[in-house]
């Protein structure tokens, strides 16, 4: 019997450990504590990893925006592509093209952008006006997520008409506490006169437990 293997069963099989030591792998499973890893706890649900993301990338089309007034909710904004993720995805039908899902409860930062087209002609009665807000479960506002645009024309009499389209990218980045199952979407959150989105982006990342 080899003398590294003094501690052990006779007659069974040995194998040698990466740290020089023997264990024994047959019938015996006489093992040395020295050949057993350390045990590293598996990370809980609240410790994981956890991001993921929505967009629209290609932008062919605009979405006209229905006008709507709060507290009446407006239309959720609607993706085409997820991005990269973990433990957070796509919420089942029929949020799946609308919501994100955070399958880990914690500290949430969330980015959102919009193209959004506004249209006004002081031929008019109502300019355009938009604001968009970040929702949680389809009602809950989450705090300091509404972002807007605008595009208001003001005319005196005898003046020409004026026609005016303006296209901006906005966007709003929130921190807030989430639970676990909790879904996100943007949503109009009040909207007058023609206007239209195009080339949303919703981004969900885990900051902390």
């Amino acid at each position: 019997m080899n003398s590294n293997n003094k501690f052990h069963q006779a007659d069974c099989d040995c194998q040698q450990c990466g740290n020089g030591n023997f264990n024994c792998t047959d019938k015996f499973r006489a093992i040395d504590a020295s050949c057993i890893p350390p045990s590293i706890p598996e990370p809980t649900n609240e410790e994981t990893v956890a991001y993921g993301s929505f967009y629209d990338p290609i932008g062919k089309d605009v979405t006209v925006v229905t006008p709507i007034t709060s507290p009446t909710l407006g239309q959720k904004v609607i993706f085409t592509t997820p991005g990269p993720s973990l433990n957070v995805d796509p919420a089942p039908v029929p949020n799946n093209t609308t919501d994100l899902q955070v399958a880990t409860s914690g500290v949430y930062e969330i980015s959102m952008d919009i193209s959004a087209s506004l249209f006004s002609s002081s031929n008019f009665t109502t300019n355009a006006a938009v604001q968009f807000g970040l929702f949680i479960n389809d009602s809950i506002l989450a705090t300091g997520s509404i972002f807007e645009s605008n595009n208001f024309i003001t005319t005196s009499p005898g003046d020409q008409f004026v026609d005016s389209n303006i296209i901006t990218t906005i966007g709003k980045t929130v921190q807030l506490r989430l639970n676990k199952d909790d879904r996100l979407s943007i949503r109009v959150f009040a909207a007058l006169g023609n206007v239209f989105y195009r080339f949303p982006s919703l981004v969900v990342t885990k900051i902390d437990n």
